[in-house]
């Protein structure tokens, strides 16, 4: 992997005028907040730009991609990834023969080295700071729509600047977006105030089977596929899912399990201060964050509940409560 620095990042961008940005599979306000953003100031800098339409993007985000997606990657197009920790995270209708990502720009220190090139940045809370840096790099007057992405990409991956890894950074790139005309208010309220009564009965079905482990310190939450049906779940309703076990008062390691697409169990780790997720879900083939990782593993929710609970038991023998 070729590490580029911010201002190498920059001259790249510069250097060339067709691109295809990508985002993660489930993709979150951080990784549709990047590309939005990053899409419109490489428009605005003469380039062709375009998002490749991930066939996850649910209703709540698609204000921000009006008029940025493709449902096939243009001809010629540099590829770049936004948010993407390994080549394992690719949209479920990426094309095999896409060809290789060229630059990754990124904020996860578990990023594997997939791309030619990479601007990575694990110290960021969310990979819209690191987009933020670059549209200033770019010399890209940043507007409302840029400012409103960028806002949107940061508040979300720091639960509202809640979690731990929001920085001093963080809160400095949040004012800047507010100064440059983000709508905050109406962002936060869509995406951290307002849920459909679904939700609401996902949440009562968790608390019912939430799996107690460790003296309470760990809880493990799964959500089948039959569930999801039955109570009519959208990808909206389960967007922040993942941190629910880790909310419940003396859980210091929450996992939610699910079952993708391809019958693995999809576990998504939580963790207190203290306890690296990211170590956990390393056991198991995947990675993350101190605070937030997550891996795949074969045999659906019942092979994930059964690794997930050999990983934890093993970081608990190196690493006690």
């Amino acid at each position: 992997m070729k590490q580029l620095t911010m201002a190498e990042c920059a001259a790249f961008l510069l250097q060339h005028d067709n691109f295809c940005i990508v985002t993660h599979r489930r993709p979150d306000g951080d990784t549709i907040g990047c590309a939005a953003a990053l899409c419109r100031g490489l428009r605005s800098r003469g380039k062709q730009a375009v998002i490749f339409e991930n066939a996850q993007f649910t209703p709540k985000f698609q204000p921000y991609l009006d008029g940025l997606t493709a449902a096939q990657i243009p001809a010629d197009a540099t590829l770049i990834s936004v948010d993407i920790a390994t080549a394992g995270l690719f949209p479920f209708n990426w094309p095999e023969n896409a060809g290789e990502i060229v630059l990754a720009i990124d904020h996860h220190g578990s990023n594997t080295g997939f791309a030619r090139a990479t601007c990575l940045h694990p110290e960021a809370a969310a990979c819209g700071e690191i987009i933020f840096s670059l549209l200033e790099l770019l010399k890209v007057d940043i507007d409302k729509a840029m400012a409103d992405a960028i806002y949107m990409a940061i508040s979300t991956d720091t639960g509202c600047f809640r979690f731990s890894n929001t920085t001093p950074n963080t809160l400095q790139c949040a004012a800047r977006c507010m100064q440059l005309g983000a709508d905050t208010v109406s962002i936060n309220k869509i995406m951290f105030m307002t849920r459909r009564f679904n939700r609401l009965q996902l949440e009562s079905y968790l608390t019912k089977t939430a799996e107690f482990y460790h003296d309470g310190a760990v809880c493990i939450c799964a959500l089948p596929n039959a569930i999801r049906a039955q109570l009519a779940l959208t990808e909206d309703d389960i967007d922040d899912i993942s941190g629910f076990p880790r909310d419940i008062e003396g859980v210091r390691i929450g996992a939610m399990l699910r079952e993708e697409e391809t019958g693995k169990g999809k576990i998504s780790l939580r963790t207190a201060p203290g306890v690296n997720a990211s170590e956990i879900c390393g056991k198991l083939g995947g990675g993350g964050h101190a605070a937030a990782a997550g891996a795949a593993v074969a045999g659906g929710i019942d092979g994930a509940r059964e690794a997930i609970l050999s990983a934890i038991s093993a970081y608990l023998t190196e690493h006690p409560l």
